[in-house]
This record gives C-alpha cells, structure tokens and sequence, in this order.
C-alpha cells in the first residue's frame, strides 16, 4: 500500500516494522548501489514516524 509521500519516494522503502510500545512505525529507505565489482550492494537508512500515519490511511467509514 502506497503510504503517501511522507513514507513512499523514489528510492526504495522495505522492512516495515511497529514498536514494541505501539508508538512508532519504522521502516528503511535505500537504494542499490553497483559495484567495481558488478555486484549490489543496498546502501539504507532506518527512519520512523509516528504511528498515527498508518490510522491517516484507514478509510472513513462514515
């Protein structure tokens, strides 16, 4: 599910994880990078927000 632009950009957002405590939404953002080598490598970084966003996103129901 496409989470809006505080969340989905053009690099790539993986690992989707909620706080122990439920306060939190983490996920990586990165890219893959190649190598002298040819190889891949995934170059990311952990980011989170509040986990209000994922309540942003339920449909209204009313």
């Amino acid at each position: 599910m496409n989470m809006g632009p505080i969340i989905n950009t053009d690099k790539q957002e993986s690992s989707p994880q909620i706080s122990p405590d439920g306060k939190y939404f983490f996920f990586i953002r990165g890219d893959w990078k190649l190598n002298k080598d040819g190889n891949r490598t995934y170059i990311g970084k952990q980011y989170w927000v509040d986990v209000k966003i994922i309540e942003n996103l339920k449909p209204n129901l009313e």
